[in-house]
């Protein structure tokens, strides 16, 4: 199986990367800006220009590929009007290539975030209800790929992942600084999946040709506080700073104004504060029957601590703020 990697210098995109190189499969990765292409040097496989914006890039990068992990877009939480271009639009390009070329495959990173507050646990029979425009996109995304794959005779998996967590995320790029400001003091079930079982179950949907859409978790939803908790059990001393979410509404509200003429991408939004507030419990059986596998970190417990272990060799710069020229 010939699978080719978008987004593949991200954070799951990396992870995605490693795996299928380790397994011998010498995936095609595509990257669009060239100073991040050497976190992937390391690996056996093949590393090719793409834009989302550039239909001859993408027909160049799907071409001879029996499936496509879609990872690639404008990952943070931030207004509509400013994702759809990447994410759907860039969506629509990569499918049409990828359907051209004759790619039987498409395995879309969708996002939990495509339902809103939940009391009871997710399952893939729970109807999507987003809350932040970031999960409206995503959802949006499905809906198009759903529709072309139906037309066009290719399989599509939409596998909409939880607060997924590794080394090289967000979160633990602020724990490595030994200070996290969290926006929000509630503390309601939120569900996590480690990066690794996240990588493993994308590219068990593209191998096994898994068609449909659901949210996918380990075996534990547990609310920030107790997740938060487990790390300061873990690595002593990390100072937690818990900003009232109606103080970090308002910040971030201001912030945004005041930077709303910059294209750049902001990972400080008022839709991060409400994506930390909802409570987001998933089905701890959901999808994983479906896909034949089990997670091989199933309770956060062994994730903080793997991952723990994983951050004394990695130093990461979050795509997001990178700003070296591409």
């Amino acid at each position: 199986m010939r699978v080719l990697v978008t987004g593949a210098t991200g954070f799951i995109g990396v992870e995605v990367a490693t795996q299928l190189a380790e397994r011998g499969l010498r995936p095609r990765l595509m990257v669009r800006r060239a100073s991040r292409a050497p976190l992937l040097h390391h690996l056996d496989a093949e590393v090719v220009h793409g834009d989302l914006g550039s239909p001859a890039t993408l027909r160049r990068a799907v071409a001879g590929c029996d499936a496509v992990i879609h990872l690639a877009g404008r990952a943070v939480f931030e207004p509509a009007h400013r994702l759809v271009d990447s994410f759907v639009h860039g969506t629509q390009h990569l499918a049409a290539a990828a359907a051209d070329a004759g790619v039987g495959r498409f395995v879309f990173a969708s996002s939990l975030l495509v339902h809103g507050d939940s009391r009871e646990p997710i399952t893939p029979d729970t109807p999507p209800a987003p809350a932040v425009d970031y999960g409206r996109v995503k959802l949006l995304v499905e809906q198009g790929l759903r529709r072309f794959g139906a037309e066009r005779g290719m399989s599509v998996a939409n596998l909409r992942l939880p607060h997924t967590y590794g080394a090289t995320d967000q979160l633990f790029g602020r724990v490595r600084t030994g200070t996290l400001v969290v926006p929000g003091r509630r503390s309601s079930p939120y569900a996590p999946l480690h990066v690794v079982d996240a990588a493993r179950a994308l590219i068990r949907a593209a191998e096994i040709g898994w068609v449909g859409a659901g949210a996918l978790a380990d075996r534990e939803s547990v609310g920030w506080a107790t997740f938060l908790g487990e790390i300061d059990a873990q690595l002593p001393g990390l100072r937690v700073v818990r900003a009232p979410a109606s103080l970090a509404l308002v910040g971030t509200g201001a912030l945004s104004a005041a930077t709303a003429w910059r294209s750049a991408p902001s990972l400080f939004t008022p839709d991060t504060v409400r994506s930390w507030n909802l409570s987001l419990p998933v089905d701890p059986g959901a999808l994983w029957p479906e896909l034949g596998i089990e997670p091989l970190l199933p309770p956060y417990r062994e994730g903080i601590a793997r991952t723990l272990d994983d951050r004394v060799a990695v130093r990461w710069r979050h795509p997001v703020a990178d700003r070296r020229a591409a």
